[in-house]
């Protein structure tokens, strides 16, 4: 047996063999040796499958090509446009803002609404007295922001009413700007938005009540820019929002705001009839308009002064208590007090002799554009919505309530509105050869209008038998006379005596040194308990002066319907004597001190 094992005897015989050399591989055959080279074959792109082209329905496609112009939007102003925009904004910034702190007198609204936005910046709450929900009060918290971001508040442009007046400018700039573009976009043509805006700029009517700080002034400026957010070209989801979100600030600031609401919605109807979001546009409109007043009715529901105490809504015996939001409203319905066509309403001694002509104008205007537009309802709406929008204001003046000479405000952007379209419908319906003719004696018009002394716009009659003279409000100093009594008080008056006066002065005397805590109002001391049996116990012996603004007693005899001003004009009448007087035509302003 082999000492070795298997694998030592294996190597060994590896060891003894001979070596051999490693077969070498022979290259491969290329198959196409001999054949022609060929070119790679590129790969053809893959080819992107063509989507199916949309169904399209062929009647609402007609439709939209049948789509007015005044519902597609408003387009871009050309260098034409903007010219004529331009002359309007100057326009109206001159005929408002000039003169815009001497006239008119300061009036007793004026002062409420400034007092209650002083009562917001100084106080906090939305009234410096008892707050009865009398009016909504996003009119005055807006003015309350203004005054707050002024750097010397109320006393920055000298009397506190007048910084008031400038924000009226301001709205009135921006209300100008809306109505042209909006009568623009009704008519398509820049005819009518001159015509609108020479009437809204011009009217001596407009600029009176205009330059007031007026609740219904900023009713104004969020009516039609809610109007004017519908009418924008750009068709966004949310036009619908921004468009209600606006007219519910109007209904918040002045609530006859509401009467616009069923032609605005048909306007914004018509607007997205093509649009397949319709419905949303439509409810975002309704939710916009709706969070505002819901706001308001929360605010009164939060303080517990939603329902009246005892759920009393009896008007003959007024709830105690605590006051209440649907009462007031209550009242406000069942107020029947005066008539518009009767012999001394506010139509015939102060509507009618300031400007006649936008008034008679402005009526056949409205009944012209309903009768077209009813007509043409379902090729074009914008005759109907501009003459529905004067109705519905027209119908609260004529309805038979309480009228205040202010209220014929939102009836004047309305009224210029339906003349610049009813005018330019016209002047399209002369020959070209006539319009030559036409168009000189339309400029020449408006020219008499003017300077006529009948129109009243620049230029009146003298006043009984005096040369005609510039009109007065470009040209007849009032407040200066409010300003001359503010400064008689300060210098005569102790700060601590207790002064019955006017609203148009009551921040005056309680936004600078020395204050005059114990000056209120003869409507708070005859209606407010905490001030008539806290402050004057009810006594014509509390008082220490009466400072009489111009028809303030006439205004305190309409106000003593029960009897409640009595003790106040008892101290008048019976236990005064007149110390202070100034009169400048049917003006006049008187301080009385009360003989104890």
């Amino acid at each position: 047996m082999s000492p070795y094992s298997d694998k030592e005897r294996a190597r060994a015989l590896l060891a003894d063999e001979p070596q051999r050399a490693p077969r070498t591989r022979e290259p491969q055959r290329t198959i196409q040796a001999y054949a022609p080279q060929r070119a790679p074959r590129t790969r053809e792109p893959e080819r992107t499958p063509r989507a199916p082209e949309p169904r399209q329905d062929r009647a609402a496609t007609a439709a939209r090509a049948s789509v007015p112009p005044s519902l597609l939007g408003t387009r871009p102003l050309g260098r034409a446009g903007q010219v004529a925009l331009t002359f309007a904004l100057l326009s109206g910034l001159a005929t408002h803002g000039y003169h815009l702190f001497e006239y008119p007198l300061y009036s007793t609204d004026e002062g409420i609404y400034v007092e209650r936005a002083w009562s917001v910046i100084r106080e906090g709450q939305l009234s410096p007295q008892t707050y009865f929900y009398d009016h909504a009060p996003v009119g005055w918290l807006v003015l309350g922001i203004w005054e707050f971001v002024l750097p010397r508040h109320f006393e920055t442009f000298g009397n506190p009413i007048n910084s008031g007046r400038v924000l009226m400018l301001l709205l009135h700039l921006a209300s100008v700007f809306f109505l042209f573009q909006i009568t623009r976009t009704f008519s398509g043509s820049l005819r009518a938005p001159l015509i609108a805006t020479f009437f809204f700029n011009f009217s001596p009517l407009a600029i009176y009540y205009q330059r007031e700080v007026l609740l219904d002034n900023m009713m104004v400026f969020w009516v039609l820019l809610s109007i004017y957010l519908l009418l924008l070209r750009d068709r966004q989801l949310f036009a619908g929002l921004w468009s209600g979100v606006a007219f519910g600030m109007s209904v918040v600031t002045k609530e006859n705001a509401i009467f616009f609401a069923p032609s605005i919605y048909y306007l914004l109807t018509r607007r997205v009839r093509w649009d397949s979001r319709r419905h949303f546009g439509q409810m975002f409109w309704l939710f916009g308009a709706g969070t505002a007043v819901s706001i308001y009715f929360l605010f009164a529901t939060l303080k517990g002064e939603l329902l009246p105490a005892h759920l009393s809504f009896d008007l003959s015996r007024p709830p105690q208590g605590h006051v209440s939001l649907l009462y007031e409203m209550w009242f406000q319905l069942h107020r029947n007090q005066g008539a518009l066509f009767v012999h001394g309403s506010y139509l015939y001694t102060m509507w009618e002799p300031k400007d006649g002509v936008l008034l008679a104008v402005g009526t056949a205007a409205m009944m012209a554009s309903l009768y077209l537009g009813w007509q043409e309802r379902r090729q074009d709406p914008a005759l109907l919505v501009a003459g529905t929008l004067a109705l519905e204001i027209a119908f609260y003046l004529a309805r038979g309530s309480v009228i205040l000479d202010f209220y014929v405000l939102p009836l004047i952007p309305l009224y210029a509105l339906n003349i610049g379209l009813i005018g330019d419908r016209a002047l399209r319906r002369i020959a070209a050869p006539t319009a030559r003719v036409a168009l000189p004696a339309l400029a020449a018009l408006c020219a008499a209008l003017l300077f006529l002394p009948t129109t009243g716009y620049f230029v009146q009659h003298g006043f009984r038998g005096q040369p005609n003279h510039l009109a007065d409000v470009y040209n007849l100093p009032l407040t200066n006379l409010q300003n001359e009594q503010i400064a008689w008080v300060r210098q005569h008056i102790p700060p601590t005596d207790k002064i019955i006066t006017d609203e148009d002065i009551w921040v005056s005397l309680h936004d600078v040194r020395p204050y005059y805590p114990y000056a209120q109002s003869h409507w708070n001391a005859a209606s407010d308990p905490q001030i008539r049996d806290g402050m004057f116990h009810r006594s014509w012996q509390d008082i220490d002066y009466i400072v009489l603004s111009n028809q303030m007693k006439r205004a305190m005899y309409l106000n003593n319907g029960n009897g409640q001003e009595n003790w106040i004009l008892d101290a008048l009448n019976n236990h005064s004597t007149q110390v202070w007087q100034v009169v400048r035509g049917d003006v006049t302003l008187a301080i009385y001190q009360v003989q104890r």
